[in-house]
């Protein structure tokens, strides 16, 4: 009967023990009203649709999504997950946006513009859900690595650095 006992209240203790640590009061994690972006993504993407206009040069939509990781200093981009799509002139610029949603549900929206062929350029964040209503921001995005894939895909390592603000 003591056995049995102990064993009772040491599984009280654990069930008590194990729900303080994987609750948080308030439910979601706070995130600063201002701060610095600094994440390492991995992309996949893969072209949806090309249109010829003439040789080689075509119109396209490309679709990918972007896995987010930073540093717990940095906790704006911190397991976000961001689902993409572009489209652009094989011959001229493409234009990006990204909708970006963290385990909560709440979204932010990425927009940029890119010259052909580029690995690198500038973007801004806007258009928030949840905790992200109202965030402006801006940041640096690069291609780090790229990655294997097949034809018509691609894969890639990057990185992203700025700032965000929220009202």
């Amino acid at each position: 009967m003591k056995n049995l006992i102990l064993a009772k209240t040491a599984g009280a203790f654990f069930a008590v023990l194990l729900s303080s640590l994987t609750t948080t009061p308030g439910g979601a994690q706070s995130l600063p009203k201002q701060g610095t972006i600094e994440a390492t993504y991995t992309a996949a993407g893969s072209d949806v649709r090309e249109i010829g206009v003439t040789g080689d040069d075509v119109v396209y939509f490309y679709e990918s999504t972007l896995l987010m990781t930073t540093n717990n200093k940095t906790p704006l981009m911190h397991n976000v997950t961001a689902h993409c799509v572009e489209s652009g002139f094989s011959a001229g610029a493409g234009s990006r946006y990204c909708v970006y949603s963290d385990k909560d549900g709440d979204k932010f929206v990425e927009a940029f513009t890119h010259p052909k062929g580029s690995t690198s350029g500038k973007g801004t964040l806007s258009s928030g859900t949840g905790k992200y209503k109202g965030i402006e921001g801006q940041f640096e995005w690069q291609v780090v690595q790229e990655l294997p894939a097949e034809k018509g895909s691609y894969h890639y390592v990057g990185k992203k650095t700025g700032s965000y603000r929220l009202p």
